[in-house]
């Protein structure tokens, strides 16, 4: 079997829902470590490499993902450009912002 490595940013404390979420699922993966337990941000897993991202996400759950504004990398290389971008997880998007927007409007 081969592994595709996935990792993942976003506030702290989502690890352990992930967990969870991924134990309930049918998915093969093997959970990972990236070395910044501390901060509680970052986590990695290896998926079968017949898993695509959409199935991994969907296994996750979009309530979660947008709970904790998680981010998912296919490579360490943009794994960490992101984190060494100014942008991080600090600033939206144009995107994020148009959204906020046309979501106001609806309210209002």
């Amino acid at each position: 079997m081969n592994w595709t490595t996935i990792y993942i940013t976003g506030n702290p404390d989502f690890k352990e829902e992930v967990a969870k979420k991924l134990e309930n699922s049918d998915l093969k993966y093997m959970p990972g470590n990236i070395g910044s337990a501390i901060e509680g941000t970052d986590d990695l897993y290896w998926l079968d490499s017949k898993t695509n991202l959409r199935e991994f996400k969907e296994a996750i759950g979009g309530k979660l993902i947008w709970k904790h504004r998680l981010r998912f990398f296919a490579s360490l290389e943009q794994f960490l450009a992101f984190k060494d971008s100014s942008n991080g997880m600090t600033k939206f998007s144009q995107e994020d912002l148009a959204l906020m927007d046309e979501m106001r409007s609806h309210a209002a």
